[in-house]
């Protein structure tokens, strides 16, 4: 019997995202017959650290639990645990933090915590970063493996990365993922020197196994009996959830009946209540916090609605597709990756007249949104086999 392949996954936590929940559903397909596999997390935390196999070696995290909180929690607990180092670092990498585009502050945040970091102690026949910025870094600069293959979830113009920082780190790969075909065009025009690295491996999506988990009871704890949306998503700037608001209220002004639910946590909770309650919508939107079965919510709901400034290729739009809930997206530049307009939903334009107009449009016309369904109904939409393509990148080594 061949001798196994030792792998590395590399990721920041296993919070409540979708790559994170990509990344558990890829480790429970892996085949640990032919593979030993490590996990190494900046923090071993999050909802789905829970769904991580047994088979998988979850490694001690690069930086302790107390490292996650805020800096004013932060950085005396590091102290008392005797961590003078550690905290010093955490103080830093909230300064680097404050400012500029997702790809500057990554960079900066990096360039201290590189400083702090150690390396990996194993070396590898292949190491595998499931997200852009500080796991790509480390997989590049701290693990020792002939074979280095990273992973960008999104469109990388959209993201605002930093393209001169990160050559030299695309440079170094053998192979760089991503999760659409827009996403890698998006690569390509960034990169076009490394065209050959770029490889489109869709989220894995089990339609049977969500389908299952489904049937479990949907608590919205109320008791409305209206016209249910729904929307699974960090409460992050990315996933505009504000341009989403003032049409709620709109439609609320409208007469409109119906109550919007919020599955997710995130930096900008605070930000989007004090936005609820400065328009008035309270009786119209419920956060329900994270939920580690989600499916119940999406069976029981009569829209999805994600209105994201950009994505990827979004699980969550790919959930609500299996579920065969009718969709509303913004017009975020992957959307028509994923569904097509006025066929299995609607995409409308980012902004909030735009997303009041298509779902006053699917709220008023039930006939719309039994059309939806029934063309999603038309397709299985599970795709397994596509791990067999990180395979065939692993064995290149």
């Amino acid at each position: 019997m061949p001798e196994k392949k030792k792998v590395l996954f590399i990721n920041y936590s296993l919070h409540s995202g979708g790559i994170e929940k990509s990344l558990v559903t890829v480790l429970s397909l892996f085949d640990y017959d032919s593979y030993d596999v490590d996990l190494q997390l900046f923090a071993n935390d999050g909802m789905f650290l829970s769904r991580v196999p047994s088979s998988v070696n979850l490694l001690p995290p690069l930086f302790p639990a107390e490292y996650k909180l805020n800096i004013r929690q932060a950085f005396p607990a590091l102290l008392r645990k005797g961590r003078p180092l550690t905290a010093v670092c955490r103080l830093m990498v909230s300064f680097a933090g404050l400012k500029g585009t997702m790809g500057e502050r990554l960079v900066r945040m990096w360039n201290v915590e590189n400083r702090f970091i150690r390396s990996s102690k194993k070396e590898y026949d292949a190491v595998i970063a499931f997200m852009e910025g500080q796991p790509i870094y480390y997989a590049v600069t701290k693990v020792k493996s002939k074979n280095k293959i990273g992973f960008i979830h999104g469109d990388y113009a959209a993201m605002g990365l930093c393209k001169i920082y990160d050559y030299d780190f695309v440079r170094s790969l053998n192979a760089l993922c991503t999760v659409s075909e827009s996403c890698k065009t998006a690569l390509d025009n960034t990169f076009p020197e490394f065209k050959d690295k770029f490889h489109v491996i869709y989220n894995i999506i089990s339609s049977t196994f969500m389908r299952n988990m489904a049937n479990e009871p949907a608590d919205f704890e109320d008791d409305f009996t209206g016209t249910r949306i729904l929307s699974i998503a960090r409460l992050s700037h990315q996933k505009g959830l504000d341009i989403a608001l003032p049409a709620i209220a709109a439609l609320k002004k409208e007469g409109l009946k119906f109550k919007w639910y919020i599955i997710g946590i995130g930096p900008e909770e605070e930000n989007l209540k004090a936005m609820i309650e400065q328009l008035g919508i309270g009786d119209y939107v419920k956060f329900l916090g994270e939920r580690s079965n989600p499916y119940p919510f999406l069976k029981a709901c009569d829209i999805y609605l994600q209105p994201s400034r950009f994505e990827g290729k979004s699980i969550a739009v790919d959930e609500a597709m299996v579920m065969c809930r009718p969709i509303l997206l913004t017009d975020f530049s992957t959307a028509a990756d994923q569904i097509t307009t006025g066929e299995n939903g609607l995409i409308v334009p980012m902004t909030s007249e735009g997303v009041a107009e298509g779902l006053k449009e699917l709220l008023q016309n039930p006939e719309l949104r039994a059309q939806f369904t029934a063309a999603l109904e038309k397709c299985d939409y599970t795709n397994e086999d596509e791990i067999k393509k990180l395979y065939a990148l692993i064995c290149e080594s």
